[in-house]
């Protein structure tokens, strides 16, 4: 008796290892199937904040571009060149999604100019009487100015100061009332004021519109215009 109550102990505890085996088979068998998952879940994560990082990069990247080109005339900084004219070395760069010209004509255009990759290049001047400029500036100088700032323009007008020390010369337009008189700041290219200009007599000029002044109780509304040539 007591030989079969120690076999039926034996056989218990044999079952009970067993049981306590198959735990441990299952429990095991878990943990290995989740580690893959986690690993690969930290690999999406790890991979994620990669691209964010390097969406945050670019986004900088373009905002100093464009600020630097736009409003400073300076840069591009992360824009590659990729092509270059044969009108006197204007540059073509491309960067994420923009583009930049820096227009570097022999007797021309002389800006930069920011844009999409579509933006093409061009050099003819909007042409603009100094007449129709006197009125749209008087009629909403805000709006005008928003129109044409940045802008190649061509205008005719009257010579009527020239400023060798500054390298500028003035043109405009002159109402007997006031209302409309605009001066017209021209800042020659290169630092160079032609010597045959005369004054009072009709000049023509290109360049691009830089700044603007409202009208003051001794000033008449004045345009600015950088990087000039003048014809007469």
């Amino acid at each position: 008796m007591r030989k079969k109550k120690k076999d039926l102990e034996l056989e218990e505890y044999k079952e009970m290892d067993e049981d306590i085996k198959e735990i441990e088979e299952e429990l095991n068998s878990d943990y290995v199937e989740e580690e893959p998952k986690s690993n690969k879940n930290q690999k999406i994560i790890r991979v994620l904040n990669i691209v964010f990082i390097a969406l945050i990069v670019i986004m900088c990247m373009i905002t100093v571009d464009v600020v630097a080109v736009a409003r400073y005339n300076s840069g591009p900084f992360f824009a590659i060149k990729l092509k270059t004219y044969k009108d006197g070395g204007s540059k073509v760069y491309y960067g994420f999604g923009y583009k930049v010209i820096k227009y570097n004509q022999i007797q021309g255009r002389r800006d930069k100019q920011i844009g999409l990759w579509t933006m093409p290049y061009n050099t003819e001047a909007l042409n603009v009487s100094d007449l129709d400029l006197a009125i749209e500036f008087t009629e909403d100088a805000s709006k005008t100015y928003k129109r044409y700032y940045k802008k190649f323009v061509r205008v005719s007008s009257s010579l009527q100061k020239i400023n060798t020390k500054d390298k500028t010369i003035n043109l405009g337009y002159v109402d007997e009332d006031d209302k409309y008189t605009l001066d017209i700041v021209c800042e020659m290219a290169d630092g160079k004021v032609p010597s045959d200009l005369e004054v009072n007599k009709e000049i023509t000029v290109i360049g691009t519109i830089s700044n603007f002044k409202l009208k003051t109780e001794k000033d008449a509304n004045k345009l600015y215009i950088k990087n000039c040539f003048a014809e007469q």
